[in-house]
């Protein structure tokens, strides 16, 4: 409590935006004596981000140090501009590797992306603090990758599921196998769903499997350690599922992951992440039973959220009005259908001004005007269908 006290301190005394927060709820630092005193403080959503960025640039009063201080500055969709405010494990994720068998013999392949958004380098930090060679392979380029596996003798992988599950089919074309002319014997994974299927087909290789969950702007929320169902807590953070209307704190059922962090120079203080998760019955505020769902608009896609507002934006300004989304898992990788009623061919070009904006490739399909109903979700997301009604 005396370091959260401390962090809460200094970001009132030096985060303008933080500061109007607690002074608009009546609160100050010395009403907060203990984790369930939290609540006294209202949630800061992440959709308020865009915002309250776009109003006072770049992190909208809640950064104590200037951006030029930075060690590097990213951008998420929404636009969220996320610093990284030093050079060492600045996301938490080197406990996770760890946990997952990680370490200093390790070669590993870091298939996140390294421009823009932090995932690469959020990994990459994690790697180094744990002493592994890390390979920053970024995305896509299957044959490189593989061939880069085999000749550098990788033994591990960080990235999504799906992008894992290309690499292995090229793996296969090739005559391949791991355990032989190819060495992963590990592999985390982030940012998607894993599935069941997955899992077993890298356990049938004799790859470990562990997965986590974080954010662009928190880092290491939770991950997996074998040592009970769901997720396990990070130890670098506060975490509590709280009510999305209320932010008071919920002990059954589903509600928003709220998260505060330790860190002083952007100290996030009940940052609302907008997913929705539940504790694992038994483990209530030790474990969380994964990602559920979404609180808002935004829908996760190759690890990237997707919102409507953008969507609008992009179809709008085309000449499109009515649109739906369909996210679906399709051949062990999410797929993003744009369904936009339209009376005349849409031109190939839209789909490279969406990508430019939401930074997921969608497939376009024509439909028929009056085919969509206005009162239909823009976005709908078939895997959590598909998961609840397994």
């Amino acid at each position: 409590m005396e370091a959260l006290k401390g962090v809460i301190q200094y970001a009132y005394d030096h985060a303008k935006g933080f500061k109007e927060i607690m002074d608009k709820a009546d609160v100050s630092p010395y009403d907060i004596q203990s984790i369930k005193d939290l609540e006294k403080i209202p949630v800061l959503k992440k959709d308020q981000l865009p915002g309250l960025q776009s109003m006072n640039a770049p992190f909208g009063n809640f950064a104590t140090i200037h951006a030029s201080e930075m060690a590097r500055i990213f951008m998420s969709p929404g636009p969220i501009y996320d610093p990284q405010t030093d050079e060492q494990d600045f996301w938490r994720f080197s406990e996770a590797l760890s946990i997952a068998g990680f370490g200093k013999e390790d070669i590993v392949q870091n298939t996140f992306s390294y421009h823009l958004s932090p995932a690469g380098f959020m990994f990459d930090s994690a790697l180094r603090e744990l002493g592994a060679t890390v390979i920053p392979a970024g995305t896509g380029n299957r044959e490189l990758q593989i061939q880069v596996m085999k000749d550098l003798r990788v033994t591990g992988y960080v990235g999504t599921p799906s992008f894992f599950s290309i690499l292995l089919d090229a793996m296969e074309e090739k005559g391949w196998m791991p355990g032989k002319e190819i060495h992963i014997n590990k592999v985390f994974f982030t940012a998607e769903m894993l599935t069941t299927e997955m899992r077993k087909r890298c356990e049938d290789s004799g790859i470990s499997v562990y997965e986590g969950y974080g954010t662009a702007d928190c880092g290491c929320i939770a991950f997996e350690d074998k040592k009970g169902p769901g997720l396990c807590l990070t130890n670098t953070a506060v975490i509590q599922i709280c009510d999305p209307h209320t932010g008071k704190e919920v002990h059954t059922g589903e509600g928003e992951i709220v998260v505060t962090l330790y860190d002083k120079s952007y100290p996030l203080i009940r940052f609302g992440t907008g997913d929705l998760s539940r504790w694992v019955e038994g483990y209530e505020g030790k474990r969380i039973a994964g990602v559920l769902g979404r609180v808002s608009d935004g829908i996760k896609v190759k690890g990237m959220f997707v919102r409507e507002k953008q969507l609008s934006l992009v179809l709008e300004e085309a000449g499109y009005r009515m649109f739906q989304g369909i996210v679906s898992w399709e051949r062990n990788q999410d797929e993003f259908e744009l369904l936009i009623e339209s009376e005349e061919e849409i031109s190939e070009s839209l789909v490279g001004r969406l990508q430019d904006v939401i930074r997921v490739t969608p497939i376009l399909k024509r439909v028929a005007p009056g085919t969509i109903n206005k009162g239909d979700k823009r976005l709908i997301d078939k895997r959590l269908l598909d998961l609840k009604n397994a």
